[in-house]
């Protein structure tokens, strides 16, 4: 059995199960947010539960309006607030906390091994620890939080298998740009298991391992995984909330389809409006005037993201006319940044650093667009309206292509201010 299936059969209790059968299956851990949190408490309350399966092992994070920007989000977060202390909630991950893709795994409540349910889209993002990690509607995140179960089918899995290694200004998220331009037009994830190992992957940091299985999600998978190693162990050691058991695939186990990447041969990549697969060069698309900069999301919000761009922004400034928006995707991340020194070099520069959350992501707070604005962001989505006005237009790269667009106040491939001047501020 694959990784995926393995997991699966633990969860409902089974030695074996196939692609397309449906399970029953016992849940690890259950997660929503304040979109969708409410929601959840609601269809608790409408199906006469009182109580949770587990206190523990169901999170609740305000990550999406985040501060709250207006009375009516207030409200919901309060009321997210009354129901957590009603059902004797354990983790509730209040505004500031982050975003809960990211908070999850760095509190050790996604860890390899499980099968964990999170109430949002972008839920596949925890399968870099080597867990089954399945995004669900609220209904059925309420039905787990209470009985501690769900029901699945068992999803094919695509193996990527991860050759060779990056070269200098290429990153994770140019692969997970150069795998949606190979699986997203022709929809071949739809519903399935992508695993990703291979060769490649053990010069990966967590943080870049992150941004691949984040991307899945768009691409349209079930689920995202990563094999647990030596990276992923060091990770959760000192992280983790209860025991765990690393799974791995059998080394005769069936796949799909297997798809093989040359990390190599890769370059920076764009998605350009208003598409996530209208993929090209970030090269054919340099020059083309930008109005605001964006670095954050659960893509790439991290640590290792705001420092690559503090490295390239370092001894320069933001060009007149662009909004350059950094939002640390948690807490911890901005603490970390802080200390190092990154938001400084990042502010002196120009930038605008907001607190730990989604931002604008989703077009609703933070840095929304106006008609006719062009924003390139480290984000996940680039459909029309997708971070404001419906005649706005998104780029998504990665957080060095934002930065060195930043700067230069133009779409720029950052492998042309690698060794340039400090002197160098931005286009004339």
């Amino acid at each position: 059995m694959t990784i995926t299936e393995k997991i699966l059969a633990r969860a409902a209790g089974l030695d074996r199960v196939q692609p397309g059968q449906f399970l029953d299956c016992k849940v690890d851990q259950v997660a929503s947010m304040d979109l969708q949190g409410k929601l959840v408490f609601n269809t608790l309350d409408s199906l006469g539960s009182d109580a949770l399966f587990d206190t523990g092992r169901v999170a609740f994070t305000l990550d999406h309006h985040s501060p709250a920007h207006s009375v009516a989000i207030a409200d919901v977060h309060a009321a997210i607030r009354k129901a957590a202390k009603k059902f004797e909630v354990k983790n509730l991950f209040d505004v500031g906390s982050g975003i809960m893709h990211v908070v999850m795994p760095e509190r050790g409540l996604v860890l390899p091994g499980e099968l964990v349910i999170m109430n949002e889209s972008h839920t596949p993002t925890g399968g870099a620890i080597g867990a089954v990690v399945i995004g669900v509607g609220q209904t059925d995140a309420a039905v787990a939080a209470a009985l501690g179960e769900i029901w699945l089918v068992v999803p094919a899995t695509l193996r990527i298998n991860l050759h060779g290694a990056l070269r200098p200004g290429v990153t994770t998220k140019d692969v997970a740009l150069h795998l949606m331009k190979l699986l997203g037009y022709e929809r071949r994830a739809i519903y399935r298991a992508i695993e990703i190992g291979g060769p490649g992957m053990a010069g990966l940091s967590m943080d870049a391992r992150f941004t691949l299985t984040n991307y899945c999600s768009d691409m349209g998978a079930k689920s995202a995984i990563i094999e647990a190693d030596a990276v992923t162990l060091a990770y959760v050691k000192d992280r983790a909330q209860r025991p765990f058991t690393p799974v791995y695939s059998d080394p005769d186990c069936r796949y799909e389809d297997v798809l093989d990447v040359d990390l190599g041969a890769l370059e920076p990549l764009l998605a350009c409006p208003h598409a996530l697969d209208n993929i090209h060069s970030v090269a054919s698309q340099a020059g083309k005037a930008i109005h605001e900069a964006v670095i954050g999301t659960c893509t790439n919000g991290r640590f290792e993201d705001i420092a690559a761009a503090a490295s390239i922004v370092q001894g320069r400034s933001v060009a007149p006319g662009v909004r350059f928006i950094v939002v640390p995707s948690s807490r911890e991340v901005y603490q970390r940044a802080m200390k190092a020194g990154h938001l400084a070099t990042l502010t002196d520069a120009g930038a605008l650093v907001f607190p730990p959350g989604c931002g604008p992501c989703m077009g609703e707070h933070s840095g929304v667009l106006g008609a006719g604005e062009v924003c390139i962001s480290s984000g996940n989505r680039n459909m029309k309206g997708r971070m404001g006005s419906a005649e706005s237009f998104v780029y998504l790269g990665s957080p060095e292509t934002v930065a060195a667009s930043a700067l230069q106040g133009v779409i720029t491939d950052p492998r042309t201010l690698q060794g340039a001047s400090k002197e160098l501020t931005h286009a004339d």
